[in-house]
């Protein structure tokens, strides 16, 4: 009975077919022949640097990408001296996808946006600003990775 237990756990585990949704498949049908940007590099690098794969991919619809990003940081609210104690930090990116064997275009805004506080010290407070992009350039990826899901299921 203990091994017949043992069994069961063991092929559920094997069969349970877990694939993260947000990944950029290798066998996507798409491949993006160049990819310019304009705006923040930092922005630019990282998205370029998760797109790398369909650069390389062998597919029959080529693209060209261009990419426009833009990085707001705003002051909230400020206290009784004047200095800052809350910020909005904006990321936006353009992108323009075109089709080089149909000639169609495709565009897309990806925006995200997050508030945070101060903090006392000021590396901290850098250190936390640069983990928060990090974090909303993923998430923008993951929005890229979606559109051009979208667009292989249109071709």
């Amino acid at each position: 009975m203990k091994n017949f237990k043992y069994f069961f756990i063991f092929l559920f585990l094997l069969s349970c077919g877990y694939s993260p949704v947000y990944q950029i498949k290798k066998d996507k049908n798409i491949k993006i022949n160049t990819i310019n940007f304009s705006g923040d590099k930092n922005m630019g690098r990282e998205i370029i640097r998760g797109l790398e794969n369909l650069q390389k991919n062998d597919a029959k619809n080529i693209f060209d990408l261009n990419l426009n990003s833009f990085k707001q940081e705003n002051v909230v609210t400020k206290d009784k001296k004047g200095n800052a104690t809350s910020y909005k930090l904006v990321l936006t990116v353009e992108a323009y996808l075109t089709d080089k064997i149909n000639n169609k275009k495709y565009e897309k805004k990806f925006t995200k946006q997050m508030s945070y506080n101060s903090k006392k010290n000021q590396f901290e407070l850098d250190q936390y600003k640069i983990n928060l992009e990090k974090n909303m350039i993923s998430q923008i990826l993951q929005d890229i990775n979606t559109f051009l899901s979208n667009i292989e299921n249109d071709l």
